[in-house]
């Protein structure tokens, strides 16, 4: 047992194997952090895709009223005697001056 003060020797086989130990300890965790890393980007990738607004998910439907619906508001219109839609107010004026 050394005393205090004193460093154990140590043979250059027994270092030797140590740092090969390391250095495969060291190569291990970049693997495993360049996993992490790649599999981390592709999740994100995927949620963005899936997520982006402009990303059209389903087909297009178009936006226009039910044929059903539209004859029901013509029959009630041409019931109510309107013919046209109603016009707007005229807009502000100004004076000349």
């Amino acid at each position: 047992m050394p005393r205090a003060g004193q460093r154990r020797r140590r043979t250059s086989s027994h270092r030797a194997e140590e740092l090969a130990s390391g250095r495969r300890r060291a190569a291990a965790a970049k693997g495993v952090l360049a996993a992490c890393g790649t599999s981390a980007f592709v999740v994100a990738m995927v949620f963005a895709r899936h997520s982006y607004a402009g990303h059209p998910k389903e087909p297009v439907s178009a936006l226009a009223a039910s044929p059903r619906f539209v004859r029901i508001v013509r029959r009630n219109l041409l019931q109510a005697g309107v013919v046209a839609p109603a016009e707007a107010p005229p807009g502000a004026a100004t004076a000349v001056s």
